[in-house]
C-alpha cells in the first residue's frame, strides 16, 4: 500500500468517526474526551503515527522524510479550511435562499401586536381591580363603564341603539318639514281659492295669517254665495288630496322626501274636507256654515261628521303602506320596527308640527283651524294598527344614508317668513271681472 492509499484510508476512517462520534449521545461524547484527556496525559513520549504522504513514483526516501510531517500537515490543514469555508458558503447560501423578508416583517409587526394586546390587556386588568377594589368603599363608582367582555358587548350594542335612534330623529326631523311645508301650502290654497269665490260676488276680503276677513254685514251676501264660497276652499282641498295621493304619490320611488311632502299634502286635503266639516259643526265657522244655511238638523250635522272622520281614518289606515316606502331602510319596515318606524315618521311630526302652527298663530289663533289640527290625529293615529301594512311590489330602496334634507329646510323658512311676517298685517285683494281680468293687491 502506497502513501495516497495510506493517506485516503486515515481520511475516511477520521470522517466515519466523526460520523459516528457525532450520532452517539452527549454523555458518551463527553466519557469519550475525558479518556482521551487521560490517555494523553500518560502517553505524552509515544512516537507519531507513520503517516507517509504520496510524492510521486519517482520519489526517494529522503525527500518523503523531509516532508513527511510539514506537506501532510499543511494538507490536513488545507483540507480542514476548504472544508470550513465551503461549509460556510454553503450555509449562508441556503440561509439567503430561505430567508423571506416580507415574511420576516409580517411576523415581527404579529410579535408587536401581540404584545400591544397584551399591556392593553393587563391595563385593563389593573383598571378592573382598581375599580372593584374602591366599589367595596364607594357601591356606585364608575357603575356604567364596562371593563369585562359582557360589559364591553353591552356598550357595543348601546352604541348601535343610539346610532339607530339618531336615525329616527332624522325621519322625525324631515317628516316635520315637510308636514309644515304642506300644511302652509294647502291651506293658502285653500283661503286663495275662498277669496277668489268671493270677488265673483265683489266681496273683497282681507287675508291674515290665521284667518281671510270678510265684511260680514255687507248687504251683497246671500244664502247661495254663502254656500258656494264656504264650500268652495274645502272642494278644492279634496281635488289636491285625490291628485297628491292617489295619482302622484305612486308615481315617484327613488325621491323618498318628495313622496313624503306629496302624502302630507294629500292628509291636508282630505282634512280641510273630512275633518274640516266636524270641526266647522263644532265651533259654526268655516265649512259650518254651508251645514248652518242648509239648515241641518243637529243629528244630521253629528251623523255626517262621524261618518267624515271615520273615512278620514280608513285614508289614513290604508296610507300607512304608503307611509312604509318613504324609509331608506329595509330594516326599518320590518314587522317588529315597522310600528316604531311609523310613530317617528308619522305620529310624532304631526304632534311636533300641530304644536309649532299653533304657537306661529299665536296670540289670533281661530277655533276652527286649531280644531282642524286636531282632527288630524284620526288621519295619522290609524296608521300605527295597520299591522299588515306592507309596501307596493314596486318598491326600490337606495343605498344611501338618510340625512337632514337641508333644501327643504331652507323651503320651509322662506315660507313661514312669508306667512306670518308678510300677511301680519293682511292684504287687501280685489278682483274685477269684466271683459278682461283685473287684480289689485294692497297691503293694509
Amino acid at each position: 500500500m502506497n502513501y495516497k492509499q495510506n493517506f485516503q484510508v486515515g481520511l475516511k476512517h477520521s470522517r466515519s468517526s466523526r460520523r459516528r462520534h457525532h450520532k452517539s449521545g452527549p454523555l458518551k461524547r463527553l466519557t469519550r474526551k475525558i479518556r482521551k484527556f487521560i490517555k494523553n496525559l500518560f502517553i505524552s513520549d509515544a512516537a507519531p503515527k507513520e503517516f507517509r504522504p504520496y510524492l510521486g513514483p519517482d520519489a526517494s526516501e529522503e525527500e518523503v522524510e523531509e516532508h513527511k510531517f510539514e506537506n501532510t500537515r499543511a494538507s490536513i490543514k488545507t483540507y480542514g479550511k476548504k472544508k470550513k469555508a465551503r461549509r460556510k458558503f454553503s450555509l449562508f447560501k441556503k440561509f439567503r435562499e430561505k430567508f423571506d423578508w416580507e415574511k420576516y416583517k409580517s411576523d415581527r409587526k404579529k410579535k408587536k401586536h401581540r404584545r400591544r394586546a397584551k399591556k392593553k390587556q393587563l391595563k385593563k386588568e389593573k383598571e378592573r381591580k382598581r375599580i372593584e377594589y374602591i366599589r367595596r368603599f364607594i357601591p356606585q363608582y364608575k357603575k356604567d363603564q364596562g371593563i369585562t367582555i359582557e360589559a364591553a358587548a353591552n356598550e357595543v350594542a348601546d352604541d348601535k341603539e343610539k346610532e339607530r335612534h339618531k336615525s329616527y330623529y332624522v325621519y322625525t326631523i324631515n317628516s316635520t318639514i315637510t308636514y309644515l311645508i304642506a300644511y302652509l301650502a294647502v291651506y293658502l290654497i285653500y283661503q286663495i281659492t275662498v277669496l277668489i269665490t268671493a270677488s265673483r260676488w265683489k266681496l273683497d276680503s282681507v287675508l291674515y295669517y290665521f284667518d281671510l276677513a270678510f265684511n260680514d254685514y255687507s248687504p251683497l251676501w246671500n244664502r247661495l254665495n254663502i254656500i258656494i264660497v264656504t264650500l268652495s276652499g274645502p272642494l278644492i282641498s279634496l281635488l289636491i288630496a285625490l291628485l297628491f295621493m292617489r295619482v302622484l304619490s305612486h308615481r315617484i320611488h327613488t325621491n323618498k322626501t318628495l313622496k313624503l311632502l306629496t302624502l302630507w299634502i294629500g292628509l291636508h286635503g282630505y282634512n280641510l274636507f273630512l275633518g274640516a266639516f266636524a270641526s266647522g259643526v263644532s265651533f259654526d265657522e268655516g265649512f259650518g256654515y254651508v251645514a248652518a244655511w242648509l239648515y241641518m238638523s243637529v243629528f244630521m250635522k253629528i251623523l255626517f261628521s262621524m261618518v267624515f272622520l271615520f273615512i278620514l281614518g280608513l285614508i289614513g289606515y290604508y296610507a300607512a303602506s304608503n307611509f312604509l316606502e318613504t324609509s331608506y331602510s329595509v330594516t326599518r319596515i320590518r314587522q317588529n320596527n315597522k310600528i316604531k318606524f311609523l310613530f317617528f315618521q308619522v305620529v310624532l311630526p304631526w304632534l311636533i308640527g300641530a304644536s309649532f302652527i299653533y304657537l306661529v298663530k299665536l296670540p289670533n289663533n281661530m277655533n276652527y283651524d286649531s280644531g282642524n289640527l286636531v282632527t288630524m290625529a284620526f288621519a295619522v293615529l290609524p296608521v300605527l294598527f295597520n299591522r299588515m301594512s306592507k309596501p307596493s311590489k314596486g318598491f326600490k330602496t337606495l343605498k344611501k344614508p338618510n340625512q337632514i334634507q337641508w333644501l327643504y329646510l331652507v323651503i320651509l323658512i322662506l315660507l313661514l317668513i312669508g306667512f306670518r311676517i308678510g300677511l301680519d298685517n293682511g292684504l287687501h285683494i280685489e278682483l274685477f271681472y269684466k271683459f278682461t281680468f283685473n287684480l289689485d293687491i294692497t297691503p293694509i
